[in-house]
């Protein structure tokens, strides 16, 4: 049987900050295969690892991303109010490849951008072929159109679609966006579409599993790859039942 995939939603989240340098160190250490992380990019145009399109929610500061620059960003506490864990700068997307290296895959979202910042993708790319990583990444998004930018730019790289709605023409979108995997929200893992999806050469990671009587189910379905959890104490507890 192929291996079910233990996917650390922006890191160890449940315990660490997350989408930091410690949340990912943590998760490697628990045992996951693939890291979930978030991308924007700054008012300087680096590549950063944060959820949001403001630092607000995840960090002492207030700000759009898109309007400050690194070294704006480095100045404040990402540590998410995770008082034990004192002070957790920002990431770049280059820090976080330096950090983790060839231990674990990564699944890097791309978020939405204001128009002002139309351009991720290329950055991306150049940072992925320069550190001879693209290999080691799915590049994932709800967004379409940077999907598609994506394989414009660089058609060998691995694509994934997530989504939380319903998708209508949803075996002409597939077929179109020539993704590698889906990514459902739990509330949609369908499983005439889903088989399909695998059937035609798809791997499907669903997101947010949160208990581990899920994630048996899952296993046991044939057509879904991996899990992305925020809690990879889940899996150790699955582990033993199995």
């Amino acid at each position: 049987m192929p291996k079910f995939l233990k996917i650390a939603h922006r890191g160890y989240s449940a315990k660490y900050p997350e989408n930091t340098i410690p949340a990912f160190a943590k998760a490697i250490e628990a045992g996951a295969d693939m890291i979930e992380l978030d991308l924007h990019l700054s008012g300087d145009d680096e590549l950063v690892v944060i959820h949001d399109d403001t630092i607000n929610r995840t960090s002492d500061g207030r700000g759009k991303v898109a309007e400050l620059g690194l070294p704006v960003l480095k100045r404040y506490n990402y540590n998410n109010g995770m008082k034990n864990c004192g002070f957790v700068p920002i990431s770049t997307l280059a820090e976080v490849i330096a950090s983790v290296g060839k231990q674990v895959l990564l699944n890097i979202e791309i978020k939405r951008q204001p128009p002002e910042k139309a351009g991720i993708e290329k950055e991306l790319l150049n940072l992925l072929r320069k550190e001879n990583f693209i290999d080691r990444v799915i590049v994932s998004s709800f967004d379409c159109g940077i999907l598609i930018k994506i394989k414009e730019l660089a058609a060998e790289i691995k694509t994934g679609l997530i989504y939380k709605n319903p998708i209508k023409t949803f075996r002409e979108l597939v077929r179109e966006l020539d993704v590698s995997s889906l990514h459902p929200s739990i509330a949609l893992v369908d499983a005439v579409a889903l088989r399909w999806a695998k059937a035609c050469g798809l791997l499907v990671y669903p997101w947010v599993v949160k208990d581990r009587r899920t994630i048996a189910a899952y296993r046991e379905t044939g057509f879904i790859d991996g899990a992305i959890v925020n809690d990879l104490g889940l899996f150790a507890a699955a582990d033993q039942r199995n």
